[in-house]
């Protein structure tokens, strides 16, 4: 990454985040779609979204109300923040050369915690507005769940389990003593016990359960008595038998579902979340991970066992919710699940209703998450596409996402700054094709400079610039960083970005000044229509 690069992105992202956390938001504001999906398939066009706070206050298709601040999103479609109800947000890793997301040096747990921060940051980025997370060493999930509640940090809404109860080398199995350790996990701060009823992690798919029946329903028994819910880990087809059996509110992983399992499922109601996307992961970065050849056949196996078994469970209408049972490097990818649901046989909708509707109520917040509707969460993603004709839009094109009513992602932005981005880097390098493509055929350069003493300025057409500047015998390539980067979305059609930079030769600096663009969107994207910049000498 040049410096131009990393200025744009990080400067953009800093800014963002660090107003996200620390400042007071609009109280009212009104979100114009094109259109709103929800997890029914139910359309409206050309809705109005009205947000005072964190809540919806009002959704139709009337005109904005007076005094309201008005995000035009006209051109995309809109749909509730979705849930991942499987994920291992503090598993983070750095990618420094020489190391490996798995046996990396232990950090202190505040430590963790900041890094983790990127993570809820990539997630965010998916259109996952709320997660489940599913196991956490030294308290880090409490942590990062605090702070995003108090507004201290950004990521998504988080109800997490702490440490997940497992079977230990020595460690009794009986269900007293799990019982006690699930009572202490709830006290200690716990939103959900989670309970690993058999073995099968990263490369091994060891189905051999752990964890028996009664001492499952002991777990179960003593959190419902509590108030909370439990999650049972299980890779083999015992495991999910005797979790389901348990009375367990979810069961994660799972092949070779038998018929009696699957239709109990469906008379509880349990719901299951198969994560067969996060073998997919495994298979993709075995390099990262080190992992032995010989592991990658069984993992490609049971990824076709999940989806067979996924496919029948569905159709005998299992209630199924996205976890991606997302660690290190996966996030960002969190969605991928929804592409393996329509392989199993659902459509678009009935995909998009496994990260919204169903994972709400497992969670227990059906009144206020996963749906866009009065006196919800605004949690409220932006699509570009049609997310019912292909789940795809779902995973790849979230351009804009609102948590709480707070703007947390702004792709528009990011698509603004990447313009600019490749225009420098273009004219840096002088490859004037790439800049002509850039600009739109009327755009307009205006330069001001002062030289001794006096302004000068100079009006030319897009293609006068370029024309003068091919004409230049002796260009210079520059890779000056720019500083103080401002990207303003003024609307769904008109943008600017502003900057500072300073020209630099031989290691003197000669001139500093200010970078200013417009930008217009067209058909095929962003383009520069009025590149202004103002010029200094350098005082010596």
């Amino acid at each position: 990454m040049n410096r131009i690069t990393a200025a744009l992105k990080g400067c953009a992202t800093v800014v963002l985040f660090s107003a996200l956390a620390g400042s007071a938001f609009a109280a009212t504001k009104a979100i114009k779609a094109g259109r709103l999906v929800d997890g029914s398939g139910k359309v409206v066009t050309n809705v109005v979204i009205v947000v005072d706070n964190d809540r919806i206050t009002s959704v139709g298709t009337g005109a904005p109300p007076a005094g309201a601040e008005v995000i035009d999103l006209s051109r995309y479609t809109i749909i509730p923040g979705m849930i991942d109800v499987h994920t291992h947000m503090t598993y983070f890793w750095d990618h420094a050369p020489g190391t490996r997301p798995l046996g990396q040096p232990r950090r202190p747990a505040g430590v963790t915690t900041v890094l983790a921060a990127e993570n809820a940051r990539r997630t965010l980025e998916t259109g996952v507005t709320t997660i489940r997370d599913l196991g956490a060493s030294n308290e880090v999930d409490y942590a990062m769940r605090d702070l995003i509640n108090m507004g201290r940090m950004v990521g998504p809404r988080m109800f997490v389990a702490g440490q997940g109860l497992s079977a230990g080398r020595n460690a009794p199995v009986d269900p007293e003593t799990f019982r006690q350790q699930a009572e202490a996990r709830i006290a200690a701060g716990s939103d959900w016990v989670k309970v690993f009823g058999s073995r099968g992690s990263y490369q091994s798919v060891d189905t051999t359960q752990t964890v028996p029946f009664e001492t499952m329903k002991a777990v179960v028994d003593a959190a419902h008595a509590k108030g909370h819910r439990v999650a049972i880990h299980s890779y083999g087809p015992s495991g999910v038998k005797d979790a389901v059996r348990a009375g367990a509110d979810s069961v994660e992983h799972g092949i070779d579902l038998d018929d009696e399992t699957i239709a109990e499922m469906v008379k509880r109601g349990t719901v299951w979340v198969p994560t067969i996307d996060h073998n997919r992961y495994y298979v993709d970065v075995k390099d990262e991970f080190g992992f032995a050849p010989e592991t990658i056949p069984p993992l490609r196996e049971y990824i076709e066992k999940n989806l067979a078994s996924t496919r029948r469970a569905f159709k005998a209408g299992v209630k199924i919710a996205m976890g991606s049972d997302a660690v290190y490097s996966m996030f960002g990818q969190n969605t991928r699940e929804l592409g393996w649901f329509v392989k199993a046989g659902m459509t678009p909708a009935q995909a998009l209703a496994s990260a919204t509707t169903i994972p709400a109520a497992l969670v227990g917040h059906d009144q206020d998450l996963g749906a866009i509707a009065s006196g919800y969460f605004a949690d409220i993603v932006a699509v570009d596409g049609d997310p019912l004709a292909d789940v795809n839009i779902l995973i790849n094109r979230v351009v804009w996402v609102m948590k709480g009513g707070r703007v947390v992602v702004d792709a528009t932005e990011k698509s603004v700054r990447e313009t600019v981005e490749q225009f420098l880097l273009h004219l840096g390098d002088h490859q004037f094709d790439a800049v002509a493509s850039e600009l739109t055929p009327n755009a307009l350069v205006i330069v001001t400079r002062q030289r001794d003493g006096a302004w000068t300025n100079s009006y030319q057409t897009g293609e006068e610039w370029l024309a003068a500047m091919k004409k230049n015998p002796n260009p210079v390539t520059f890779r000056e960083p720019i500083a103080n980067v401002k990207v303003t979305i003024d609307n769904s059609q008109l943008a600017y970005v502003r900057a500072d930079f300073k020209v630099v030769r031989d290691g003197q600096a000669q001139s500093e000044g200010v970078d200013q663009f417009t930008l217009v969107r067209e058909p095929s994207g962003w383009k520069i229509a009025v590149v202004a910049y103002t010029s200094l000498p350098i005082a010596r």
